[in-house]
């Protein structure tokens, strides 16, 4: 199957755009990152589960974009946000949340998010997002 799971080769250098999905809910973050493959191929996708994770993963990697989860154990999505971006300023980080208010989408733009996004309307506006944000990293 063409848009299986596979893993950053953290050791190759490669220049190929990356994307991070940052879900505590695996089966979500394991359909994202299938999805991202398929919409992105020759992407490399990983999906890790904590806010902790995602910052082990910008201190040894850097993805181009994080899709980072509002509500995690822990290390929470917002504040995940903030230390991804004081770790890696040129990754765009885009909040995923159940809730769509006007103080959530503030709070995340506050803490460096280049966007959010409702997990309701994920199928909408998810793919527009994703593919502008690596048609921007490609053009710095």
């Amino acid at each position: 199957m063409p848009c299986m799971e596979k893993t950053i080769d953290r050791a190759s250098g490669s220049t190929r755009p990356s994307i991070l999905v940052v879900e505590d809910h695996r089966s979500l973050r394991f359909s994202l990152v299938i999805w991202l493959q398929c919409l992105f191929p020759g992407s490399l996708v990983e999906g890790v589960e904590s806010g902790e994770e995602a910052l082990a993963h910008a201190g040894n990697a850097r993805a181009d974009v994080v899709l980072m989860d509002i509500n995690l154990p822990g290390i929470d999505g917002i504040e995940a946000t903030y230390r991804m971006k004081a770790l890696a300023q040129t990754t765009a980080v885009v909040v995923l949340s159940t809730h769509d208010t006007p103080h959530h989408r503030l709070v995340a733009e506050k803490a460096g998010a280049a966007g959010y996004i409702a997990k309701a309307d994920m199928e909408k506006q998810l793919e527009a997002t994703v593919r502008g944000l690596l048609r921007s990293r490609t053009r710095s």
